[in-house]
């Protein structure tokens, strides 16, 4: 159960903020539980969702490549809510691809761009201090620098928002399609912690 209630659309006196989460439930992820917790601060939601617009609406890079990303970030940082959920824009498209994105990153199966962007969000998600040297240079055949400050940026987001929702313990909102009481690794380590004290 998530730590704090989301809100739903229409629940907020700011009809920007119920517009925003309206958007969650019928696009995005099709759920608005991590919008709905950000949007009992307002501002704070009007700023992330430009934010996450910026690069899975821009068009400068295919959207189901920010997606697998955000897909092995939520692997890596053990997020059961991002590993859970799923772009309605590019569900179809990743879907084939899963098999390719989780654990090792498979190389013969993924077009080497995609590839690479998978294995970025790896190192990013795991200690970006040991990406191996020569790594900028292999995305470079496949990436303009623009394009590799643009993948840096979208995946240092999605480690944001893994590490927002695993401390929020996100869960599925009542009218989406997601699992409802998702657990999140450390329970037992938790329920221990708060029993001792």
């Amino acid at each position: 159960m998530s730590r704090f209630k989301a809100l739903k659309p229409g629940e907020s006196p700011d009809s920007d903020v119920n517009r925003l989460l309206e958007g969650a439930r019928t696009g995005w992820w099709q759920d608005t539980s991590m919008f709905g917790t950000i949007g009992r601060q307002p501002s704070l939601l009007k700023t992330i969702v430009p934010v996450f617009e910026s690069f899975f609406g821009g068009q400068r890079i295919p959207a189901h490549i920010f997606e697998m990303m955000r897909l092995k970030t939520g692997e890596i940082n053990d997020c059961t809510y991002c590993k859970e959920v799923r772009s309605e824009a590019t569900r179809a498209l990743v879907s084939e691809r899963e098999n390719a994105i989780f654990g090792k990153v498979d190389f013969d199966n993924l077009p080497l761009n995609e590839a690479l962007a998978v294995q970025l969000a790896e190192y990013i998600a795991g200690d970006p201090n040991y990406i191996p040297d020569g790594f900028f240079e292999r995305l470079a055949t496949v990436f303009t620098e623009e394009e590799i400050i643009e993948l840096v940026f979208a995946c240092s987001i999605f480690n944001w928002g893994n590490k927002f929702n695993i401390t929020m313990q996100i869960d599925g909102s009542e009218d989406s399609r997601y699992t409802k009481g998702m657990i999140y690794p450390g329970g037992e380590a938790r329920a221990a912690l708060a029993n001792a004290g």
